[in-house]
């Protein structure tokens, strides 16, 4: 990848980090406004960097990939509103993170990529 995409997609991805950010620092309460500013914003500015560099047709497999990995992230999240209340935070985390790792292991070998 050239140093002036990846440049490109440093300087798109900042600035979607800003503005979804602001996003967050809008709505109450305002403990979600991290949530908005780190990963969904480098993600969606990486897929739409990706997609005018390789077209469309380029951007499916890291499309995918990000959707694979928000559903086992939604099944960490739901196992671990379950488990870390029984279990204590680190047992409930780890055993979450395994959900996880079924979840979006077992959309990845399903789906492929």
């Amino acid at each position: 990848m050239p140093i002036s995409s990846m440049a490109l997609k440093a300087l798109i991805g900042g600035l979607a980090v800003v503005g979804f950010s602001l996003v967050g620092h809008a709505g109450h309460p305002k403990r979600f406004a991290g949530m908005f500013s780190a990963a969904p914003s480098v993600a969606v500015a990486s897929l739409a960097i990706t997609a005018v560099l390789k077209g469309a047709a380029g951007a499916v497999p890291y499309a995918r990939g990000m959707l694979i990995g928000s559903a086992g992230m939604l099944a960490y999240c739901l196992v671990s509103l379950y488990l870390i209340q029984r279990l204590h935070a680190l047992v409930g985390s780890i055993l979450a993170w395994l959900a996880w790792l079924l979840v979006a292991g077992g959309l990845y070998l399903v789906l492929g990529s």
